[in-house]
């Protein structure tokens, strides 16, 4: 999640502000068991990782100085979303045409616990030594540019969505004579350069706050 907050007056100060305090927990729990997070200067928003999905959280923001942090600002709550779906695309084929190979796959349809899928993205490699090239689908199907001389790539293909990015499915394509070729989905290999995609929910907190060293 993102958090942001306004600044403490330079009036409500009392020595050096050192930076703001961000402390979240899970509806249900106790303030006190709340998990912390500090910012160095005087910057007015922080991004906050490894919350749990589709979990409502409570959120408050306190000032602190070398004599300590000021008092909370009134918290507020954001609910995570839901996680990506675990289904990876499956059903992958392509079709080669001149300098064009199409590659197209099932589309994954979320459950009613998983997170919309707003499209796919594809990382492409020609072979297992060269840098990926990410692609972007809005729908389960994509054409890449090959030269020539192609002979084989690796692929890996997942959903995306506001949930975060899915499990792959990998798949290694072969020019053979144009024609389509079904494989298998395999999710075992990991994602050379993998996207880890946080929900990011907009909290806005009034903060005030006195310092007394």
């Amino acid at each position: 999640m993102d958090v942001t907050w306004e600044p403490v007056g330079q009036g409500d100060l009392a020595g050096v502000l050192l930076g703001y305090e961000i402390r979240y927990w899970k509806d249900g729990d106790k303030e006190e068991a709340a998990d912390r997070v500090r910012t160095a200067g005087p910057v007015t928003s922080a991004h906050v990782r490894g919350l749990n999905p589709n979990t409502k959280y409570h959120v408050s923001v306190r000032a602190y100085n070398r004599a300590g942090t000021g008092p909370p600002s009134p918290s507020t709550n954001v609910t995570t979303t839901k996680p990506p779906p675990k289904r990876p695309p499956g059903n992958i084929s392509w079709t080669f045409s001149g300098s064009t190979v199409s590659i197209k796959w099932d589309p994954v349809v979320a459950k009613a616990d998983e997170a919309a899928v707003t499209g796919y993205k594809m990382l492409y490699r020609q072979d297992s030594h060269s840098a990926p090239t990410l692609y972007l689908a809005s729908r389960s199907r994509i054409d890449i540019p090959v030269p020539e001389d192609f002979t084989h790539a690796f692929v890996q293909i997942r959903v995306t969505g506001p949930g975060g990015d899915g499990t792959p499915a990998e798949v290694h394509i072969l020019r053979n004579s144009g024609t389509s070729m079904m494989v298998e989905d395999s999710a075992a290999r990991p994602v050379p350069h993998a996207l880890v995609v946080t929900a990011s929910s907009l909290v806005l907190v009034a903060l005030t706050s006195h310092l007394d060293l």
